[in-house]
């Protein structure tokens, strides 16, 4: 497909996926009481304000905590764009003023104000906050689509002509280089020197486990010799938090722009804020604070019934107040220039390009991780402002999210990356996977990387053993003629399946009690592609056996597991009917990501009655028969 056309769809296909998340948000948001929306976690009410404050820009701010007895599961997070409103007669629409959640830490939130002052009626109770629809991220993705389709004679355009076959690939001319890390494979090694020397776009194709963080971490440091501002960018809060935390153990100087879902204490040190607020300059910016304090008080004296007098006198505090916030930007203005100029690498997420502090600069080299997971519109953000491009990612593990099918046949779901997959002399794979026994990758393996993988020699110890007991690293556990059959909830159309969480939580809690006397501090995962069947299972372990109180698991679906590892991974299949229908299963992208999150330990329960019918299956149950991991469920009833 030309680019033109391309990005013409694209543009097309986000305004779909936007007009369809945009329309559930406001359905659920005016058709439900805010008692269904706090137990649909679109709602938090009611709360009550543990601190206020103003952050850098003078945005006022609120900490804001929640009854945790009341506490549901939620879909806040951190950048996540909200209403905070006051409940008037059941109606949270009629006193609300937009806000950005800053961060999430279970029961508490701290919200950010867009406006410069907080609203008046924000102390007098009934508070709450509500989602709201993001437009901001549909906007600078549609101007990226503009910019790169009307780009000429710039880097960008050169780079988009590559991904498009509308221009030549020169040759890689590559040079030594002395690595920092001293423990880099030679797949490493090569992947790190083409992205050092090449002069438009290079591709790190990292699987499971092969070290494509290390990787992007080395090439960073040897591309900053070259004293050269690297942008650092990735689709999620949590893979740019990643980065920050692998980067702050150099020595580079490193700014984070954003918000940070999980601050820990190593990147809070990395953010703009911190900087800042650990200035010289920032006690000058305190004192003024505190005088623009005083003065809004003043002022709120006069805000009901008062004469002409009083109109004009509030009129002047107001002023006054405006006056002391421009000198306080002036001041950070310039602290913020002076840090940023001072930063190696500034890291932030895709659509953060475009906040304040980046959006009118430059880079030579911007690495984009996470680049096979990213909208293609949401990259063309960070490529706008480099002049070369390194695009990190597995193109086999989860693609960009889409909601909107119609949206999908416009191109939506497939990214930059998988465009880009084609330009064979630009992809590096990485080779050697050092997380989990060869049993476990084995299947992937052949079925999604040809086979190409190797596994490092440490991976023969990711075992569980007692005494002479050494436990499979891979079973399947066949429900086939148990009559587990799976239950469809008709309110979510989403899928659970009780008889066979009843077994997996059977033969965890037996395979923990055995494991906990001689392995401490396992890290375990209960993994299903439902959102249904997470529900159940978490409902379950709370009324049953509550091995998450007591040991370091977590249940999630799977796509909360992508990026991570644990020590044990179960997963629940749930499909089991006699029409041999496994629906969401045919996406294989994700089971690659279900099957390949185990260290030492991946347990499979399902029913190969039900997934036998298609044929990736088919061959991962012969594989899994292959290296002697079938067992039937009736061995466990």
């Amino acid at each position: 497909m030309q680019p033109i056309s391309r990005f013409e769809n694209l543009e097309k296909a986000i305004q779909l996926e936007h007009d369809y998340e945009k329309s559930i948000y406001l359905e659920a948001l005016h058709q439900n009481s805010i008692a269904n929306l706090v137990v649909d976690g679109f709602v938090w009410y009611p709360l009550q304000i543990i601190d206020s404050g103003y952050s850098v820009g003078e945005y006022p701010y609120l900490t804001l905590e929640m009854d945790e007895q009341k506490l549901q599961s939620h879909k806040f997070k951190s950048g996540s764009v909200i209403q905070f409103f006051q409940n008037i007669d059941g109606d949270i629409h009629k006193q609300k003023v937009g806000a950005t959640i800053y961060y999430v830490n279970r029961n508490r939130c701290k919200i950010i104000f867009e406006d410069n002052e907080l609203p008046e009626w924000y102390d007098e109770g009934k508070i709450g906050i509500a989602l709201d629809y993001d437009e901001r991220t549909i906007k600078e993705m549609k101007l990226a689509m503009v910019a790169i389709k009307n780009a000429k004679d710039s880097p960008a355009a050169d780079i988009r002509d590559i991904i498009y076959r509308e221009r030549n690939l020169e040759t890689i001319v590559v040079a030594p280089f002395v690595p920092k890390n001293k423990n880099l494979n030679p797949s490493q090694m090569e992947a790190i020197s083409n992205i050092i020397h090449t002069e438009d776009i290079a591709m790190v194709y990292g699987p499971p486990g092969t070290g494509k963080t290390t990787t992007l971490v080395e090439a960073i440091v040897q591309l900053a010799k070259k004293q050269d501002q690297i942008l650092v960018t990735a689709a999620s809060n949590s893979a740019v938090d990643l980065l920050v935390d692998k980067l702050h153990s150099t020595d580079l100087r490193v700014v984070r722009i954003g918000n940070i879902s999980r601050v820990h204490e190593d990147i809070i040190a990395h953010t703009l804020d911190y900087k800042i607020e650990k200035s010289p300059e920032f006690q000058e910016i305190k004192k003024l604070r505190k005088r623009a304090d005083e003065f809004r008080k003043m002022a709120n004296k006069y805000k009901r019934k008062f004469g002409a007098d009083e109109r004009e006198q509030r009129r002047l505090l107001i002023q006054e107040v405006k006056e002391i916030n421009k000198h306080i930007l002036w001041i950070e203005d310039y602290l913020v220039a002076k840090i940023m100029d001072q930063a190696e690498v500034i890291c932030t997420t895709l659509v953060g390009c475009e906040s304040r502090y980046v959006r009118d600069r430059k880079f030579k080299y911007c690495v984009i991780d996470e680049a096979s997971q990213a909208l293609e519109p949401a990259t063309w953000i960070p490529i706008m402002k480099s002049e070369r491009v390194i695009l990190a990612g597995d193109p086999f593990q989860l693609p960009p999210t889409v909601k909107n099918r119609e949206a999908e046949k416009f191109g939506l779901n497939l990214s930059l990356m998988e465009q880009c997959f084609g330009l064979k002399s630009r992809v590096f794979l990485l080779d050697t996977q050092y997380r989990m026994k060869a049993e476990i990758i084995g299947f992937s393996n052949l079925a999604f990387y040809e086979s190409k993988l190797k596994s490092a020699p440490n991976t023969d110890h990711n075992i569980f053993k007692i005494k002479d007991f050494q436990y499979e690293p891979l079973l399947f556990i066949d429900t086939a003629g148990c009559g587990f059959d799976e239950v469809r909830n008709e309110k979510t159309e989403s899928l659970y399946n009780p008889d066979e969480t009843k077994l997996l939580f059977d033969y965890l809690e037996k395979t923990l009690l055995e494991l906990s006397y001689s392995f401490e501090n396992m890290t375990i995962g209960v993994v299903a592609p439902y959102r249904e069947q997470v529900i159940a299972m978490r409902q379950y372990d709370m009324d049953n056996n509550q091995l998450s109180q007591h040991y370091n698991m977590d249940i999630e679906t799977i796509d909360s597991f992508q990026g991570q590892e644990r020590d044990i991974i179960f997963i629940s299949m749930v499909r089991s009917n006699e029409h041999g229908n496994i629906g969401f299963l045919q996406d294989y992208r994700r089971m690659n990501v279900a099957f390949t999150r185990a260290k030492r330990m991946l347990r499979v329960f399902g029913d190969s009655g039900t997934i036998g019918s298609d044929k990736f299956y088919q061959q991962w149950i012969h594989y899994i028969e292959s290296i002697g991991g079938y067992k039937s469920a009736w061995e466990f009833l």
